[in-house]
């Protein structure tokens, strides 16, 4: 068997570089890409596309840890400016309520006699001894002991001691507290005391009158201290006991005491 020549092979190879060569200018010329380079794209692309996606990985991994010192500070700053905006938030609404309860006081008719003047709660003693706040408020405005104090939602005490610019007020549900009432839809009449805790007692009822729950408590004005029709509050449990002939009725108050901040003391009533 006879073996192909080497010059034949290298006169084989040259001429097919040269028709590749003129193939490749002939697309040139019409615009195009030559099959050749076609086929060249075709076979680096996958390789091309692996190398396209590290690179932008790489930079963006880079970028973020150029930018990492950055990153963590503009982070921190913004949570600090957040918690402030909370801050401010919390600020807001607090004042809001304290609005809604000055203008509701300050919308409450004024009781007959003598003057009523608003004022703040500063102090709040509230244990199972005593139940009672500090008024800033005193002697140099006419506060005397025994002043009537309430608010919109209606009796919250009495004044029991008196200092130039500030005074104690004994609170309703003290269990030393006391004050005429009446059951407003009947006008059954007996003593609202404090228990020491969130309700009263209603005592000293006649056994035979007409008490329910639900029935609205009301001072009935026998000690000449509280006004007659201030609220005090709600019946929500009554007891008759046959044995002794007694009758009390356990009361809610219509004051929210936990979360008084401003009140009115009635000054000068004689």
């Amino acid at each position: 068997m006879r073996r192909t020549s080497p010059a034949v092979f290298i006169f084989a190879l040259v001429a097919l570089c040269a028709f590749l060569v003129a193939w490749q200018r002939a697309s040139q010329r019409r615009g195009g890409i030559s099959v050749p380079e076609s086929g060249v794209l075709l076979a680096l692309r996958p390789a091309q596309k692996v190398l396209n996606s590290t690179g932008v990985w790489a930079s963006d991994i880079g970028s973020a840890m150029f930018r990492r010192r950055g990153l963590v500070r503009e982070n921190e700053e913004l949570r600090g400016e957040v918690d402030n905006l909370r801050g401010q938030n919390q600020r807001l609404l607090s004042y809001q309520r304290e609005n809604q309860r000055l203008n509701a006081l300050l919308k409450m008719p004024k009781l007959a006699g003598g003057k009523s003047l608003a004022c703040e709660v500063v102090g709040l003693s509230a244990t199972d001894v005593s139940h009672a706040v500090t008024l800033n408020i005193g002697a140099r405005s006419g506060v005397r002991v025994k002043d009537v104090v309430y608010n919109a939602q209606g009796v919250v005490g009495q004044v029991t001691d008196v200092s130039p610019f500030s005074c104690r007020a004994l609170l309703l549900t003290d269990r030393v507290s006391g004050i005429g009432a009446m059951i407003e839809r009947t006008q059954a009449k007996g003593i609202v005391k404090g228990n020491g805790g969130r309700l009263c007692t209603l005592s000293y009822l006649d056994f035979g009158a007409d008490v329910r729950e639900g029935d609205l408590v009301v001072s009935s004005g026998v000690s000449q201290i509280f006004p007659r029709g201030m609220p005090i509050g709600q019946v929500v449990e009554v007891k008759r006991d046959k044995h002794y002939s007694q009758l009390t009725a356990t009361v809610d108050p219509t004051v929210a005491f936990d979360r008084l901040s401003a009140v009115y003391v009635r000054v000068g009533a004689g």
